[in-house]
């Protein structure tokens, strides 16, 4: 129990240290999260780890960052080609081994990687603390300690005294005059004057009356203002809510925003390797063939409509043809049936001439025949 209570406390410390250093060299993929994450960003492979990794050398020499930039590797460059960087540049500055690719993935001993990171953020806090005379500076002005003797810190404190010096006007410093308005808002009064004719040095007279009608014009928006609010207050009713919703309400938050950022690394490498090969590519040269086309598109409409149109005039034909067809068949039918009644009636004529000529002679089949040529 004692040595697992020791080894969580060391797990802390270093934790603890690693998030102090990552925020102390402003970097954007720690800020506002916990220690614990830091812990696992560092030791879990994956694309955010690689993406911390890339930071820090750049931050360690900016020329390291023109050779770890996605953007300027080749467009037949994968995710290995960018670790080999990675671990040409650890291996060159003594890190690892020139062979150590599990390494800068993240799959080996935690211990291990821990060692890593330690030394590589030693590395960048000391480069940028001496990149940084303010920092220098500002670590221990008028101490003499044991790391350093009386000469250094003579020197780093008259680099003090430059500094100040150099970043301040001294004679502001030493003036009795004070303006009562920022330098940027005094600027663009002064600019005004310009404008409107007046220089610098010599500003307009203040007209008093238009200073009391601006104050009385700005006190009645105060104050309707203030009206405004009062009825969105009692309008509005807000519950209090108690320091431990507030703080589970944070921390929510919290894992939210480290998993939106989480996804915003892993879209930009996706686009980065994936997309951009494309988007880099030269645009096709189009020639005039859309006009051909055009105008192929344009007679082929006036086709189709010609084609609508035969089809209209071959169905009007079709119920035409179908309505005189109907008309000739019931004509048809009535001839055949005048024929079928005219020969029935004529075989009934015979009939009765014949019964006429047996009865009464030649007389009665001369009448017969007169009747019959009448008919026909």
């Amino acid at each position: 129990m004692a040595d697992i209570s020791k080894q969580l406390t060391k797990t802390s410390k270093f934790s603890h240290s690693l998030k102090e250093r990552l925020d102390t060299l402003g970097c954007p993929y720690t800020e506002g999260v916990d220690e614990s994450w830091v812990l696992e960003l560092i030791s879990k492979p994956g694309e955010p780890r690689i993406r911390l990794l890339q930071w820090l050398f750049s931050k360690l020499d900016s020329k390291l960052n023109e050779l770890l930039d996605p953007h300027n590797a080749p467009i037949e460059s994968k995710m290995d080609s960018r670790i080999q960087r990675l671990l040409y540049v650890s291996s060159t500055l003594g890190l690892c081994k020139y062979n150590d690719v599990d390494l800068i993935k993240g799959i080996t001993t935690g211990s291990k990687q821990c060692s890593f990171v330690d030394q590589l953020l030693d590395l960048v806090c000391i480069v940028d603390v001496s990149e940084d005379p303010r920092a220098k500076i500002f670590q221990s002005p008028g101490v003499v300690g044991e790391s350093s003797g009386l000469s250094e810190q003579y020197i780093a404190d008259c680099n003090y005294v430059d500094q100040l010096v150099i970043d301040e006007n001294m004679s502001t410093l030493f003036n009795s005059k004070v303006n009562l308005l920022r330098p940027d808002i005094y600027k663009n009064i002064e600019m005004k004057w310009v404008e409107k004719g007046f220089s610098k040095g010599i500003p307009p007279s203040v007209d008093i009356n238009q200073l009391k009608e601006k104050a009385y014009t700005v006190a009645n928006n105060l104050d309707r203002q203030t009206v405004l609010l009062q009825d969105l207050t009692r309008s509005c009713t807000y519950s209090e809510n108690g320091s431990a919703i507030v703080s589970t309400t944070t921390r929510t938050l919290q894992v939210v925003l480290s998993e939106l950022s989480q996804l915003v690394v892993s879209f930009t490498y996706c686009y980065e390797n994936e997309m951009r090969l494309w988007c880099n590519k030269t645009p096709p040269v189009l020639t005039d063939l859309g006009l051909a086309f055009k105008r192929v598109y344009n007679v082929l409409e006036q086709f189709v409509e010609f084609l609508k149109h035969l089809d209209s005039i071959h169905k009007s034909y079709s119920e035409l043809g179908q309505d005189v067809k109907i008309k000739v068949t019931s004509k048809t039918n009535l001839v055949l049936t005048s024929q079928m009644a005219l020969e029935n009636f004529q075989e009934c004529l015979t009939i009765l001439d014949e019964s006429i000529q047996r009865t009464t002679g030649p007389e009665a089949s001369c009448i017969s025949t007169i009747t019959s040529e009448q008919f026909c």
